[in-house]
C-alpha cells in the first residue's frame, strides 16, 4: 500500500487568479496531462499549520513548460508539484509556486487542483479544515 503524508490544513481566499487564467484550453490540456484527469477550473488554496517541508516526492515544473509566456501572465517563476488525495475520495495536484517577489509565496500554504470544486462539493468556507494526503509512492514513480 502506497505511503501517506498529512497536508490538512484549513481552506483559505486567495487571489482568484486561478480561475480566469485556466480558461485557456492549453493550460487545460497541460493540467491533466500533468495530473492524469481533468480538472476543474480554478484552485483551492489550503494554509499548512507550519512550513511545507517538501520531500522527493515534490517535483519542479518551470512556468515556460505551461505556456511561453506563463511566467509574464502570473508573476510565477515556476511550481513544485505533487499528486494528492482530497477528503480521502477526490484526486488532486498539490502545488507550491516560486514567485520571487517581496513577499513570495508562503512557505506554508499549498495549492489544490481537483477533479471537482471543493467549495461546492464539501461545502468548504475559509478557515474549514480541509484533509489533504500526499501519496509519496505514485509521486516518486510519476
Amino acid at each position: 500500500m502506497p505511503e501517506q503524508r498529512d497536508l490538512s490544513g484549513v481552506v483559505r481566499s486567495g487571489r482568484g487568479l486561478g480561475t480566469g487564467l485556466m480558461e485557456d484550453q492549453a493550460v487545460m490540456k497541460k493540467l491533466e496531462v500533468l495530473t492524469g484527469f481533468p480538472v476543474v477550473p480554478g484552485t483551492l488554496n489550503v494554509r499548512l499549520p507550519g512550513p511545507l517541508e517538501r520531500g522527493p516526492s515534490w517535483h519542479y515544473m518551470s512556468a515556460a513548460e505551461i505556456a511561453p509566456d506563463w511566467e509574464e501572465r502570473t508573476g510565477q517563476t515556476g511550481y513544485f508539484l505533487a499528486p494528492v488525495t482530497v477528503a480521502g475520495r477526490f484526486r488532486g495536484l498539490a502545488f507550491q509556486a516560486v514567485e520571487p517577489g517581496v513577499a513570495g509565496y508562503p512557505r506554508d500554504q499549498i495549492e489544490l487542483f481537483c477533479e471537482v470544486r471543493l467549495r461546492a462539493e464539501l461545502g468548504l468556507h475559509d478557515g474549514d479544515p480541509i484533509a489533504v494526503l500526499l501519496n509519496e509512492t505514485a509521486a516518486e514513480s510519476g
